[in-house]
């Protein structure tokens, strides 16, 4: 991955992950600027290249899309996803999905401990408790995944 392309992948991430800690939104232009960065700054090397990262985000937006369903995941989180996967060709996309989970699962069980500190603290203070801003496990997938990138 060259270092402009990694910049641009990463800073778009951190925005993202900045403004789901802060109002639990993630706004479309970071989604629109990080799939337009995919194509513009990371363009595909060769056709294969290209279907490869079609087949990505097909794969990626198809499994948030029932998670977002069933209620799951949010919006803003799916844009993310869909816009990250643009960047993915299909055998990059496991190792993705991995750090994802392990990101996940480091910030849920944060998550937890956190609401269970908060909901002793009384109702006003736990409004927001069950809510997790998943856009920052995301971002944290991405920094991991571009920096292996970049290193190799």
């Amino acid at each position: 991955m060259p270092l402009l392309a990694y910049l641009w992948f990463n800073a778009v991430l951190c925005l993202a992950a900045v403004s789901d800690v802060r109002s639990f939104r993630i706004p479309n232009l970071l989604s629109v600027l990080l799939a337009l960065g995919a194509v513009a700054v990371h363009a595909p090397a060769d056709w294969a290249e290209a279907l490869s990262r079609l087949g990505s985000l097909l794969m990626v937006s198809g499994l948030a899309g029932v998670l977002w369903l069933r209620g799951m995941l949010g919006g803003g989180d799916l844009k993310l996803l869909a816009a990250c996967a643009l960047w993915m060709p299909l055998p990059a996309l496991g190792l993705f999905a991995f750090v994802l989970g392990w990101a996940g699962a480091l910030q849920g069980i944060g998550a937890l401990i956190l609401m269970r500190r908060t909901l002793r603290a009384g109702p006003v203070a736990a409004r927001h408790a069950h809510r997790m801003p998943y856009g920052l496990s995301i971002a944290a997938a991405g920094l991991i995944w571009s920096s292996l990138r970049l290193m190799a």
